[in-house]
């Protein structure tokens, strides 16, 4: 078992052997007066009524303790839970004892039988109901169980018959058979926590490979799929609703005289930080920012007009003056500078997604032909 599902099983225990304790309390009450009912006409009233009270202030207690431990069984060690569970279940056994001795002496054959029967109830109700913890069942079975053969020993041959036989049952039949329910208890247990990380595991793995596969190994923004999934979800949604969908189209100036100049290493770390910044520039959720392939970018904007793109393309080419990474093979600016391609469509039915992507390449393109580091804008298949 690893520690973690170890700690759950444990836990799985615990939670359980407190939840029985709870249900015994009721039966054990209603036992303690059957008992005291039956019995009564043959021990004094004030012994009688002293042991009751005694039981039922257990009880009492007990119940108290475990309206107390119940929220805290996750927090507190299990073996402080384990240690007052013992004590409170072995107090109980030895007073069960007492009342066993109190009574078996003064009741006839027929009623001692009675007596031995419900005793051995209530070992083997215990015993069913403790076997999760070794040293809590035999807190509950040994002070009642000796009571029982101690009193058995004394009494006439058929007893001390009965006596052996519950000697073997204590002893030899109930160990051998609680062993074998607490294994496939513990082997239950632990495919069932198993079975729940490994689900758990799978599903992490399988939410980690599903971002990965979404995202740009080296900028960590979108990829060229995730773009194209959004960008066709984009489509349909703002066909359905009548609204505007923009392209932004980017590509960094002189990016290869930057790499020849500058080495790789610096290149991809130039790519990050444009990949960064146009993160960090779009605000609403719905908006996209995506490496398109090699130095170029993409930013898709969703139910925002050309105004609105010129503005977030305004904004980027403003972000990144500002960042000033160099660049002293540009032939526009020291720096490093991008060229720009916005358009904008109301989708339709006679439009697709091929020609929003068209017309914003074809604006990037007179960008970089007009003399790079700008703007530019295709409306209804013209480049403005």
């Amino acid at each position: 078992m690893t520690q973690s599902v170890t700690r759950q099983v444990q836990q799985a225990i615990m939670v359980q052997l407190y939840t029985h304790s709870s249900f015994s309390l009721p039966c054990l009450a209603l036992l303690a007066i059957g008992w005291s009912l039956l019995f009564h006409d043959y021990l004094p009233a004030s012994e009688a009524l002293g042991w009751l009270g005694l039981v039922c202030l257990l009880l009492l207690g007990r119940w108290w303790h475990l309206r107390w431990r119940q929220p805290r069984l996750m927090q507190l060690p299990l073996p402080v839970l384990e240690r007052e569970l013992f004590i409170v279940v072995t107090i109980t056994s030895i007073v069960w004892a007492l009342g066993v001795l109190l009574y078996m002496d003064k009741l006839p054959d027929t009623y001692r039988a009675a007596m031995m029967m419900l005793s051995s109830l209530i070992l083997t109700g215990s015993a069913i109901m403790l076997f999760g913890s070794r040293r809590t069942l035999y807190g509950a079975v040994l002070p009642l169980g000796f009571a029982m053969l101690f009193e058995l020993s004394g009494g006439n041959e058929q007893e001390r018959i009965v006596s052996c036989m519950l000697a073997g049952y204590l002893f030899v039949f109930l160990p051998t058979l609680l062993r074998r329910l607490r294994r496939d208890q513990i082997a239950s247990l632990y495919h069932r926590f198993s079975n729940a990380d490994l689900v758990a595991e799978l599903k992490a793995v399988s939410e980690h490979l599903k971002l990965t596969s979404r995202l740009d190994g080296l900028t960590g923004i979108a990829n060229r799929a995730h773009l194209d999934d959004s960008l066709a979800r984009a489509w349909r949604r703002c066909h359905r609703a009548r609204a505007p969908l923009s392209l932004i189209l980017m590509d960094v100036d002189y990016f290869k005289q930057f790499n020849d100049h500058y080495g790789h290493q610096l290149g991809d770390e130039c790519l990050q930080q444009v990949a960064g910044l146009l993160a960090e520039v779009l605000r609403r959720e719905d908006d996209l920012a995506a490496r398109y392939g090699g130095e170029e970018f993409a930013l898709l904007l969703p139910c925002t007009s050309l105004q609105g793109a010129l503005q977030v393309a305004d904004q980027v080419r403003t972000a990144l003056r500002t960042l000033d990474i160099p660049h002293q093979k540009s032939l526009v600016s020291g720096r490093v500078s991008c060229s720009f391609g916005v358009a904008t469509l109301v989708p339709d039915q006679s439009l697709s997604i091929a020609e929003l992507i068209q017309k914003a390449d074809a604006a990037l393109y007179h960008a970089k032909h007009n003399g790079r580091d700008r703007i530019e804008v295709a409306l209804m298949g013209k480049v403005a």
